[in-house]
């Protein structure tokens, strides 16, 4: 028996006896060989340790009982073979991210840890297991706040407070289907192009997460208004930034896999090769001595193909290879008796190997390079600029709000005060806007930073005009002044300072 299907026999008495308490002597007995051999074996193929392998399939299907089953948490642990409940509580937590009664509340989705035939994608699940429990984390936490929201409002039944719980719950949901993504992830590695976009949808979800928080803080500044002492903008500042974290962390995670996945991919276009290699050697063989030109042809092509690394064959350069053979094939069947018919069977079997290391080449995930420091530096002012149409969009809202307070009192200094900061900040989004140029970027970026900080001192002053009045001017205020800070940072980060 080979070594390949002896660890695989193991993995099947693995699964046949999940309930037992497992060991890797009785394993490794099982199959007959000794627990060292077993151990060392098992980690080379499967890519983890036994009994980190037996202890997530134990996990996994608990998990599935859980979802599936009225079973007792209790019951479930003894059935896996845990001697208590707090045990399989903390095991179930380190494996999953939740307990097992915040998973079974939740219904959130397992970790896909295969077994049996699947046992060649485990190195690429242990990396989506690391993903998954990040989610997992972050759609219990959400979950909770927006409970705790809807309870504390319950009384008063706030239409704002309503829409920030539903839009929390909204935001769990989306983190459902980011883990549906990963679980194919897991058992297609080849689709990890999609992990930047499971990524993206996490940013995107931290970015809606912070813009409700700042919502909140509006809310609060104008209202003076906190629930038993509790202020959500801090609560949901949190949770968005609990997000961020998440997304920095699964974008490692998936940087991690990505070179597994090339890696591997690299590994199969190599075979690919070597066998188009053996192919082109057993066609050379096969030349009758009238056609040498066509033996020093295709000697050239197996050669380069023999001494180029896999990284560097293209696609490309298959492609051409496999047409040049088809040529070669025609040329030598229009110029050979019945002699040529060997060659020609086996240019045709070169051919058809070529064009399938071809395909497969075609197919392998490219590693996404980082952009240049000065793309780097206009994408980040971009973002700025961005986030500061944002804030338009709010700063808009807040003065018009008191715009129309403060017409109704005929205070008109303060109308047109308020006015004009809102068509300077209007100004200078349609002037930031235009930034696309890398040359000239630090004058460019300087002159960004001063005009969000002559906003920044208008709003200063008006926050203390308007007194009580200006709680929200004063939160918006705050953030250009980040954002003035953060093009300040830039800029002496590009003049090394």
């Amino acid at each position: 028996m080979s070594v390949e299907n002896s660890i695989f026999r193991s993995l099947d008495i693995i699964e046949k006896r999940i309930n037992e308490k497992l060991t890797v002597e009785n394993i490794a007995a099982d199959i007959y060989i000794s627990k060292f051999h077993y151990m060392r074996l098992f980690r080379e193929i499967v890519g983890d340790s036994v009994m980190d392998y037996v202890i997530k399939r134990k996990l996994t299907l608990a998990a599935k009982s859980l979802l599936e089953t009225s079973a007792s948490i209790l019951d479930i642990a003894l059935d896996y073979g845990y001697d208590s409940r707090d045990g399989f509580s903390r095991s179930f937590k380190a494996f999953m991210g939740v307990t097992p009664a915040e998973y079974r509340k939740r219904g959130l989705i397992p970790n896909i840890i295969t077994s049996g035939k699947e046992y060649r994608s485990m190195d690429f699940t242990k990396t989506t297991d690391a993903v998954i429990r990040e989610i997992n984390e972050w759609i219990f936490r959400a979950n909770d706040l927006a409970k705790e929201i809807r309870h504390i409002n319950s009384q008063n039944s706030n239409v704002f407070w309503n829409g920030v719980a539903d839009q929390t719950e909204v935001l769990a949901d989306g983190f459902l289907e980011i883990l549906e993504k990963v679980n194919t992830i897991a058992r297609k590695p080849d689709e990890i192009s999609d992990g930047m976009d499971i990524v993206k949808a996490i940013d995107d979800t931290a970015f809606v997460a912070h813009s409700i928080a700042f919502q909140i803080e509006l809310m609060e500044a104008r209202t003076k208004e906190e629930y038993e002492g509790i202020s959500f903008a801090g609560k949901y500042r949190e949770l968005a930034w609990f997000c961020v974290e998440k997304a920095e962390k699964i974008t490692v995670f998936f940087r991690e896999l990505l070179l597994l996945v090339v890696e591997d991919m690299r590994k199969t276009a190599g075979k690919k090769i070597k066998a188009a290699i053996e192919k082109g050697k057993a066609a050379t063989e096969s030349v009758p001595e009238n056609l040498l030109y066509i033996k020093e042809e295709i000697t050239q092509l197996v050669d380069e193909l023999s001494v180029m690394p896999v990284e560097s064959v293209t696609t490309l350069l298959l492609d051409d290879s496999f047409f040049k053979v088809k040529l070669i094939a025609i040329t030598a069947k229009l110029n050979s008796d019945k002699s040529g018919d060997a060659l020609f069977d086996n240019m045709r079997d070169f051919s058809d190997v070529l064009y399938d290391a071809a395909g497969f080449c075609a197919t392998i995930v490219k590693p996404v390079e980082d952009p240049p420091p000065e793309k780097k530096n206009i994408k980040i002012m971009q973002d700025i600029v961005f986030m500061e149409n944002i804030l338009l969009f709010y700063a808009k809202g807040e003065l018009d709000h008191l715009i129309k307070i403060f017409d109704k009192k005929m205070d008109r200094e303060r109308t047109a005060a308020l006015r004009k900061i809102k068509n300077k900040i209007s100004d200078y989004i349609k002037s930031a806007l235009k930034l696309e140029r890398e040359e000239n970027a630090v004058s460019e970026f300087q002159e960004i930073a001063d005009r969000l900080y002559e906003i920044v001192a208008d709003f200063d002053r008006e926050t203390e005009l308007l007194g009580t009045q200006g709680g929200a001017i004063k939160i918006i205020a705050d953030e250009h002044r980040k954002l003035a800070d953060k093009t300040n940072q830039l800029i002496n980060e590009i003049k090394g300072l």
